[in-house]
């Protein structure tokens, strides 16, 4: 009887260990691909990846107590993997926000800095050729003499 309640509780915590396991993968995937996005959309994701390292150190760890039978270990890994990805979601939304908006922002800055810089340099070449024109342009009459050498 004993034994049959031990190897009970043995299998109940392999499948506790087993589903821990299988949860803290599956929110390793929805973090990158929350970094992913995040990326994409400009933003400095090192926190991130810095985390999603993190909670797959503590995911790897899992695996190999699972492996080596140690249910108890691999399912309090498995819990502190997804325990350092809580919150990540979030932290990604919000970065991938700032990358749009920092790169809206960029991308306004050139607009109009090249608009401004190429209207600048038409004003200054017309000015400039108005006022040699006045300068040079009214010889009327006189010989322009060129010196040789």
């Amino acid at each position: 009887m004993f034994s049959m309640s031990s190897s009970r509780l043995v299998y109940a915590q392999q499948d506790a260990a087993a589903d821990a396991i299988a949860s803290a993968k599956q929110q390793i995937v929805v973090c990158y691909q929350a970094a992913a996005q995040a990326e994409r959309a400009g933003a400095n994701v090192t926190s991130l990846t810095f985390a999603l390292n993190e909670a797959g150190v503590l995911l790897s760890k899992a695996e190999l107590a699972y492996s080596k039978s140690d249910f108890s270990a691999s399912g309090d890994f498995a819990v502190q993997s997804r325990e350092r990805l809580s919150g990540f979601v979030d932290e990604a939304a919000e970065l991938k926000t700032a990358g749009e908006l920092m790169r809206d922002t960029d991308f306004l800055i050139n607009v109009v800095g090249s608009t401004m810089g190429t209207f600048i340099v038409v004003v200054v070449g017309i000015r400039v050729w108005f006022f040699l024109k006045r300068r040079y342009g009214r010889v009327e009459g006189h010989a322009i003499e060129v010196a040789r050498v």
